[in-house]
């Protein structure tokens, strides 16, 4: 009998490949292993049916959710394969333990039980110190933090500080390390897809509301966006199981600097490593931001082009599209944002722009005054209203070389008096996270409108300004009109994507920018776009990819 395992693994870590050769040489199996884009096939053979059960129910215990795991499969076929795949040799990555070496470490009997410097050729560190227990020390940590002292700790890719939530992380930007998954649930809005991501090898953070309530000057803070995730070495993996028997299941960890009143320092760690943030929809996940965990990607070959354009050839590198007509959004919160679109045919146009200029709101307002009779009253209506409002932001200046989509929500959020901000970026991001934190289905519609200058279109700025004055009027929530700004974005992104595939044919879209670290936008353009278009992000690339630049000047 031949079985034929499939993975469909967008890696090149080859984490899989090593854990199933692990699991091959326990078993006498005639077997090859094929690598083919971004799919890997394992064939197994043997006369004795019980001995390919027993070595399939050794690897699904062997082998770890991955967030670069889509599909798996497993069928019976007739024969073996002539070809078979020559590994790449790979440096150990800096890696999240494993499921053999977890099991190990937990196991009492174990001689490697809270050895906290037990690795294997898959997962690990390559630091090296004593192996034995380290029990004692953590039982001792675990009491001084439940005692509601800050300890400084030395994990295996860094220093932090931490501690129970509470007042003493006030003062600092700080993330939150939850003993399991069930905590998460409980304290988090969550989904499945955020959950499964969450519980994955690579121990990802993920940004989500939460329920917690602590405090923090003297007030009770609840309903924040906050990032949460698993641990990712021994070091807090172990401290989490201590604090757990002493009923605490979280745990604030920041890297920002606070009085502590304990060292944790049994290891050094030989260099200090980004942990991964993610974004997630129901069918697409996208790296925000991070290096731990993640092989290195040699896209970087010149620096001869601007980023926005690097970012979306990177993805088509990844994905191998270059012999494809694809549609390219670029969305970043930095830099210009617009449609391309790339034929090996015709090479890159774009299609459409996403820039506008503003000096000022009194700009706004006198642009929305003089464009017709209605956008006349709208205003008249809107500083009768809001009349102190009115005259507070009219006096508000821009200093900005290029605007973009971030900066025209910017905008919007101090017309709509969501912020005192003048920093287009710090009032777009109340306007953000007022989005993030609506808990509905369906904002209002806010308008996305084009115009086109001379040969030119670009997106109308104003339509969307004036909308959103529009439901302002009508006593829209803040929560509610926020998320309906974003959500016809990606409508408004949509519709020019459907356009594109009738006119110009195209196989696929590509979005880069790091708006796509929006939860909410995300989610809805993973699964707006994937009803009538094959999606792509980076895989193993953050979303902005402002440092990856493609060098293939042919192409234009």
């Amino acid at each position: 009998m031949i079985l034929e395992f499939s993975f469909n693994y967008l890696s090149s870590s080859l984490i899989y490949e090593k854990i199933i050769l692990n699991t091959l040489g326990v078993f006498f199996l005639e077997s090859k292993i094929i690598k083919s884009a971004d799919n890997l096939f394992l064939y197994v053979k043997s006369d004795d049916s019980d001995e390919l059960e027993s070595f399939a129910n050794r690897l699904s215990l062997e082998l770890p959710h991955s967030i670069f795991l889509h599909n798996t499969d497993v069928k019976v076929v007739d024969e073996m394969p002539q070809e078979s795949s020559a590994l790449p040799l790979i440096s150990k990555l800096p890696m999240a333990f494993c499921p053999k070496c977890l099991r190990e470490v937990m196991d009492e009997l174990n001689e490697n039980y809270y050895n906290i410097f037990h690795e294997c050729e898959v997962c690990g560190y390559s630091v090296e110190g004593e192996k034995k227990s380290y029990k004692d020390d953590f039982v001792n940590l675990a009491k001084s933090i439940s005692d509601g002292l800050v300890a400084e700790v030395n994990t295996f890719y860094g220093k932090y500080f931490v501690g129970q939530l509470g007042k003493k992380c006030n003062e600092v930007d700080f993330d939150i390390i939850s003993y399991d998954l069930a905590t998460i649930a409980h304290y988090t809005n969550a989904t499945n897809s955020e959950m499964a991501a969450l519980g994955a090898i690579e121990k990802p953070f993920v940004k989500l509301k939460t329920n917690i309530k602590f405090k923090m000057d003297f007030e009770d803070v609840a309903d924040e966006l906050i990032r949460f995730k698993l641990s990712d070495d021994f070091v807090l993996h172990l401290l989490l199981h201590e604090l757990h028997k002493l009923g605490i299941n979280l745990i604030f960890i920041t890297k920002e600097k606070l009085p502590s009143d304990v060292k944790f320092d049994l290891e050094e760690y030989e260099k200090e490593l980004e942990p991964i943030e993610v974004v997630i929809g129901d069918n697409h996940i996208a790296i925000v931001r991070g290096e731990k965990g993640l092989p290195y990607q040699d896209l970087a070959n010149s620096n001869d082009l601007i980023p926005h354009i690097g970012a979306f050839f990177s993805v088509i590198k990844e994905h191998s599209l270059f012999d494809k007509t694809v549609a390219g959004v670029n969305i970043s919160k930095e830099y210009h944002n617009n449609i391309l679109v790339y034929s090996k045919k015709f090479g890159t146009i774009s299609y459409l722009s996403l820039w506008f200029k503003f000096d000022s709101i009194k700009d706004v307002f006198d642009s929305i005054i003089s464009s017709n009779e209605s956008g006349k009253k709208l205003v008249e209506n809107f500083k009768n209203k809001f009349p102190e409002h009115y005259e507070a932001i009219s006096v508000i200046t821009f200093n900005e070389e290029e605007f973009n989509v971030y900066k025209l929500w910017g905008i919007v959020s101090i017309v709509l008096g969501y912020s005192k901000e003048t920093n287009l970026f710090k009032a777009a991001k109340i306007l953000e996270d007022s989005a993030s934190s609506f808990l509905g289905t369906k904002g209002p519609r806010i308008d996305y409108k084009l115009k086109r200058v001379d040969s030119k279109v670009y997106l109308d700025p104003l339509m969307t300004i004036r909308t959103a004055m529009s439901f302002k009027l009508a006593q829209v929530d803040q929560l509610t009109l926020s998320y309906g700004v974003i959500e016809s974005f990606v409508e408004f992104v949509s519709s020019q994507l459907d356009d594109i595939k009738e006119e110009m044919k195209s196989d696929a879209v590509v979005v880069t920018g790091s708006l796509l670290q929006n939860r909410h936008l995300f989610s809805k353009l993973s699964k707006e776009v994937s009803v009538n278009h094959k999606l792509y992000f980076n895989k193993e690339l953050p979303i902005d990819g402002k440092n990856i630049l493609y060098g293939g000047n042919e192409l234009f």
